[in-house]
């Protein structure tokens, strides 16, 4: 009887958890994490600020089919306000911006280009590496050098989405390059990098 009890104390427990767990996951739709972003039309900081907390504040949660909605919403609005933004596909890390600054597109439209490309290179993804990923993470907690083999294979994979996602936006008007990780901004390169006359 005693056992019973502490188990369904147990089991009571566990439940207040996961539920708070859900909850707190649930509630967060909307947030996102700092997201790389570079101006490219040489724009003043307080304007920099400003189009950061409008696109935070245009985030409406109503987005589905993609690992990160609300960050996916928030780069459509920065990218559409001349920035280069991070974009994360699947494993891999990448920046897009619009191939010309001189080009003017809605934000929506930037978003279904970015949802667009995701599932292309989701689509990519083969059998194989769904079903491998879970094993290899299991196996890599108690086995270290498939955890190191793993990391290699994923840098692979990440290159491969990588090029999957760019053959896709490039030809809608984007530039997608690997994130460097730095922050640092780039020399200018090409038209792109030049402001709107």
């Amino acid at each position: 009887m005693l056992l019973s009890l502490a188990m369904a104390r147990r089991g009571g427990s566990l439940a207040v958890v996961v539920l708070s767990a859900f909850l707190s996951f649930g509630g967060c739709a909307t947030k996102i994490r700092e997201i790389p972003r570079q101006p490219l039309a040489r724009q003043p900081a307080p304007l920099v600020e400003r189009d950061h907390q409008e696109c935070e504040r245009a985030i409406s949660g109503q987005l589905k089919g993609v690992w990160f909605p609300a960050e996916i919403e928030f780069a459509g609005c920065m990218i559409a306000r001349n920035y280069q933004v991070y974009v994360q596909v699947l494993d891999a890390s990448v920046e897009v911006k619009k191939a010309s600054l001189r080009t003017t597109l809605p934000p929506a439209r930037i978003v279904s280009d970015l949802v667009t490309c995701e599932r292309a290179a989701s689509r990519n993804v083969t059998l194989a590496e769904k079903l491998s990923r879970p094993a290899v993470s299991v196996a890599g907690v108690f086995f270290w050098p498939v955890t190191v083999g793993s990391m290699v294979a994923s840098a692979t994979v990440a290159v491969n989405r990588q090029r999957d996602y760019a053959d896709c936006m490039t030809p809608l008007g984007y530039v997608v390059v690997p994130w460097d990780g730095d922050g640092r901004p780039r020399a200018a390169t090409a038209e792109t990098d030049r402001p709107a006359p």
